[in-house]
């Protein structure tokens, strides 16, 4: 029965995977997306908790790469002059990524597994005021979400993995600054307002965990730095680098003799892509 059940939720992630992947090329002919890029990337990614004494957890590592696609529009005005006669404009990132991960723990060995991660952030924008014609400062709102497919697999050392779903809900808060024709900056400091962090141990031990915990965090930090250069008036190449720190989460009741906590952590993403603009 548990591999039934282990099988149809593969099938039901793929499907999400490619709906999510349709639906973003086929945003990008819509009307709205007119001003947008397409954009394409690969990017090294690692994920690291400590346990309470700083001491090495457990560490994700992509392998070799996460590999990402994604429609964005951040007010590119060098290319689309019109968007300095507009007092206030709305900016949007949508990204759909994915990758092998190698795992590795202090307590229960290595293992192969599989990331899908989406960000969706949506920033409002204003291009008047002092520094107008070098500057586009944003402030919006941004979520982050993360499927560690890691159910049912075994460690190196026969220990059962599980899913994990990791939800960011944050502000996202920069500007964009035009460095020349050519070369533009865009910075970006995430304050974090809350983390949920779901396990699914109830599906692959439900006779040890009652529920599946949902772990609440409360303390983080992030920080996006995208530096994007123009080939043409289409084509442009960009790299980025983005980091995350969160602290310890609360301390949840999993069944009547457990509890559990999500450690502190941090995550480091470099990468680099090609983008289209429409």
């Amino acid at each position: 029965m548990l591999k039934i059940i282990f099988y149809i939720k593969n099938a039901i992630h793929r499907v999400l995977r490619n709906l999510i992947i349709i639906g973003i090329l086929f945003f990008s002919y819509l009307q709205i997306a007119q001003s947008a890029e397409l954009t394409l990337d690969v990017s090294s990614y690692s994920y690291r908790e400590v346990d309470q004494n700083q001491n090495f957890f457990m560490e994700d590592k992509s392998d070799p790469f996460l590999y990402g696609v994604g429609i964005r529009d951040w007010g590119n005005d060098k290319v689309n002059p019109k968007v300095r006669n507009i007092n206030w404009i709305l900016l949007y990132t949508v990204e759909y990524s994915f990758g092998n991960i190698d795992y590795t723990s202090m307590g229960t060995g290595t293992m192969k597994k599989q990331y899908y991660k989406s960000r969706f952030e949506s920033y409002i924008s204003t291009n008047r005021g002092v520094g107008a014609n070098d500057l586009l400062p944003f402030i919006g709102v941004g979520y982050r979400d993360l499927l560690d497919d890691s159910g049912f697999k075994t460690s190196s050392t026969n220990h059962l993995g599980y899913d994990r779903l990791s939800q960011y809900y944050y502000i996202p808060i920069g500007a964009i600054w035009y460095i020349s024709e050519s070369l533009s900056l865009k910075s970006q400091y995430n304050h974090f307002i809350e983390g949920k962090q779901t396990s699914f141990l109830n599906e692959i031990l439900p006779n040890t965990y009652s529920i599946n915990p949902i772990n609440t965090q409360r303390i983080g930090w992030g920080i996006d730095l995208t530096l994007r250069s123009k080939l043409n008036n289409k084509w442009s190449y960009y790299g980025f680098y983005r980091s995350w720190g969160i602290e310890n989460s609360d301390i949840t009741s999993c069944s009547p003799l457990i509890y559990c906590m999500e450690p502190k952590n941090q995550t480091h993403e470099i990468g680099a892509g090609i983008s289209y603009h429409l």
